[in-house]
């Protein structure tokens, strides 16, 4: 029986601790991941966006436009979609 996990659950678990690290801790990478709502649900604020996205694009070298209000309604799981490179779900 393998336990690793498939990317796109590695992707998930590891943008819940970008979060929580964007977020110094307030929120803990288990709770993002049992979370439905969006970032700004979350209560992730704009300066832990900034910071996640500043993150985001230099680890998984993608361009996240701050100024997209989709940004601010994106979840952990169409994020995670996004890293991934699957579609939206």
């Amino acid at each position: 029986m393998s336990t690793a996990q498939d990317p796109a659950t590695r992707t998930r678990a590891r943008l819940a601790g970008l979060i929580s690290d964007a977020m110094d801790g307030q929120i803990a990478a288990t709770e993002i991941l049992d979370a439905r709502g969006t970032l700004t649900e979350l209560g992730v604020s704009s300066l832990a966006l900034l910071r996640l996205a500043d993150t985001l694009e230099e680890e998984y070298g993608i361009e996240l436009d701050l100024a997209d209000p989709d940004f601010y309604q994106e979840s952990v799981d169409s994020l995670a979609a996004r890293l991934s490179g699957r579609p939206d779900e």
